[in-house]
């Protein structure tokens, strides 16, 4: 099953686990691509790569800055989520913003280039976790137009899994990622990264966080 989300919100249960979407402001896209080269530039940036299970060429974490940052902006998004996933009373209606505090332990940016790609895995040590993405190769749109024919496309995309797949049962959802788009989710929930063959660079970022009542 592929998912494109149609509106700059949007929280979902297409398995299970809720999986909320945020079209991320072009500041924000803008202040991690720049953040990110300053900090190679700078001499600052400090690979994690050998820890994290991603077969790719750099993961680069975030400094405190960032950190403050992506907490500060995303705070009313991180809220909605936590209302829809926390007040089951509103399950399936517009949900109260509830008055959360975010606590971001940890983020890095993932530097995906042709035929790298990222395992089935979770995220440990936090609550939630997420995605967002911030450059695609120049020519992925031509890649996945040939893609598009076969009869699972997959080039490029983010899988995420849950539970067995069964008669009357979605296990997986396929996401196609979109420069500026943001997908939270529960940490535990398994997903992969599939590679491309375009050359050039597909960068994202994730986040390990989780939610503290006021």
């Amino acid at each position: 099953m592929h998912w494109t989300p149609k509106k700059d919100i949007e929280i979902v249960r297409p398995m299970g686990p809720a999986i909320g979407y945020f079209k991320m402001p072009v500041e924000i896209v803008e202040f991690l691509n720049n953040s990110m080269s300053s900090m190679i530039k700078n001499g600052k940036a400090q690979d994690v790569s050998d820890a994290l299970v991603g077969k790719v060429k750099e993961e680069l974490l975030f400094d405190d800055a960032i950190l403050e940052y992506m907490g500060t902006n995303l705070s009313k998004f991180f809220s909605e989520y936590s209302a829809f996933t926390e007040d089951e009373e509103n399950f399936g209606e517009k949900p109260k913003t509830l008055a959360d505090s975010v606590i971001i332990k940890r983020g890095w940016f993932v530097r995906q280039f042709e035929n790298e790609y990222n395992p089935l895995h979770f995220h440990i040590g936090s609550d939630y976790s997420c995605v967002g993405y911030l450059s695609l190769p120049k020519k992925i749109e031509e890649e996945w137009k040939t893609d598009d024919i076969d009869h699972y496309p997959a080039n490029g995309h983010i899988n995420f899994t849950y539970g067995q797949s069964s008669k009357g049962i979605n296990q997986s959802i396929m996401v196609r990622p979109k420069i500026g788009d943001f997908y939270l989710f529960p940490a535990p929930l398994q997903h992969a990264v599939y590679p491309f063959k375009t050359k050039g660079e597909r960068r994202s970022f994730s986040m390990n966080l989780s939610f503290t009542k006021k």
